[in-house]
């Protein structure tokens, strides 16, 4: 039934939610898409997902590079950390990098449960699906979801940590809208401190979102974001050295994708 026009016309203004555009600037898009992961339109993300092609000037990348960016806030963050924390002690690290894998190809290795034979990362792990993965997989769902429990050693330092995993995809929408076709963007959370053996080292928080496309056939501009606070044999996450470590260690993943990627040909 449609409503009266007078009763159009006195509908409160607040219960019409302005839809605000995406940001442009690099720094305020990594906060962008880890906050509005779940809750952005998909005309939203897609005007997104262009303003970052912009801001990494996608369409001359040829190789990779880095930086660091400002602190998440509490309101940010909300309930995915761990309780009594303080975002603003996770240091910031982004890592731009063109992959050379299709974005199908990318979205396979992101929900395969066997990571430690892709990345070797990991002393054990496990990965549990919380929603229809494979549904994800054949494009039929938007959104993917799991759970990861696993043991990592950092220079004879073994910790443990529990993850939940969360996937989106947004499909092409139009041409002008999507012009490098659907788009994948990633959060990862640490909900409780890793756990170590020893009280000497921590790993308090972990914020990741990262973002993929296919700028080109057959190459994936990828962007990871990062927000860390932990300490392993005394190397704080907040010191240049440290940070510069763990780029490296993201640009070998990004290698190690590319190898799994070459296999699938």
């Amino acid at each position: 039934m449609r409503l009266p026009a007078l009763l159009i016309v006195a509908l409160p203004l607040a219960a019409c939610k302005k839809v605000e555009p995406a940001p442009k600037e690099l720094d305020d898009l990594l906060h962008w898409f880890f906050t509005e992961h779940e809750t952005a339109e998909d005309e939203t993300v897609a005007e997104a997902f262009r303003n970052l092609d912009a801001a990494v000037d996608g369409a001359t990348l040829e190789e990779h590079w880095d930086g660091s960016m400002t602190a998440l806030t509490a309101e940010e963050v909300g309930d995915l950390g761990p309780n009594g924390t303080n975002p603003a002690n996770a240091a910031g690290i982004f890592l731009v990098n063109p992959v050379a894998c299709t974005l199908k190809q990318m979205e396979r290795l992101l929900a395969d449960r066997d990571q430690i034979e892709l990345y070797g990362t990991y002393e054990t792990y496990e990965r549990t699906w919380v929603s229809d993965v494979p549904a994800w997989l054949d494009r039929d769902e938007d959104m993917a979801e799991w759970d990861e429990h696993f043991t990592v050693s950092i220079l004879g330092i073994e910790y443990e940590a529990d993850t939940i995993g969360l996937a989106r995809r947004v499909p092409t929408l139009d041409d002008e809208q999507s012009p490098w076709g659907p788009t994948v963007f990633t959060r990862r959370t640490m909900p409780a401190r890793a756990t170590f053996q020893n009280d000497r080292d921590y790993y308090d928080q972990d914020y990741r979102t990262e973002m993929y496309y296919e700028r080109s056939n057959g190459t994936v501009v990828h962007v990871a974001a990062m927000w860390r606070e932990a300490s392993f044999a005394g190397l704080e996450s907040s010191e240049e050295g440290t940070q510069r470590l763990v780029l490296n260690g993201m640009k070998d993943w990004d290698d190690d994708s590319e190898a799994a990627c070459a296999e699938m040909r």
